[in-house]
């Protein structure tokens, strides 16, 4: 009966571990899910989710300590919102330059999207990929 057990609870329960764990992984781990992430929520105008997930943390503590969160993405909507959706699709498939520690990724932008930028970078910080433009 123990063995039973044993075998039901590894063939069984440890996959749902497995599964439920990698279904809570956060798309800013890895680039090639965290720019389609942060498109998703650009294009459902998810502007504060966004800026709460893509704006490196000290830069965010430093502009909400001085706006409101929902200022700072009514701004931010009207302003930059639709420029970095269109850079963010056009980089979508692209590899990036990395730094020789791997926790800068820069991306060169085509003419059209470049709009005074030649590129757009991203910065691992801990875990999780910021914007950093």
């Amino acid at each position: 009966m123990k063995t039973s057990c044993v075998i039901f609870a590894a063939l069984v329960i440890a996959p749902l571990v497995t599964a439920q764990t990698k279904a809570k992984a956060d798309p800013r781990e890895k680039l090639d899910t965290a720019i389609p992430e942060a498109i998703r929520l650009l294009e459902a105008k998810e502007y504060e989710t966004f800026l709460e997930k893509f704006v490196p943390p000290d830069l965010f503590k430093k502009i909400t300590k001085e706006t409101t969160l929902k200022e700072f993405a009514t701004r931010f909507g009207k302003d930059k919102a639709a420029d970095l959706l269109r850079v963010l699709k056009s980089i979508k498939d692209q590899k990036p330059t990395l730094d020789s520690k791997g926790t800068k990724a820069t991306f060169k932008l085509k003419n059209e999207d470049k709009k005074g930028k030649d590129s757009i970078s991203f910065v691992k910080v801990g875990k999780f990929w910021y914007i950093q433009n």
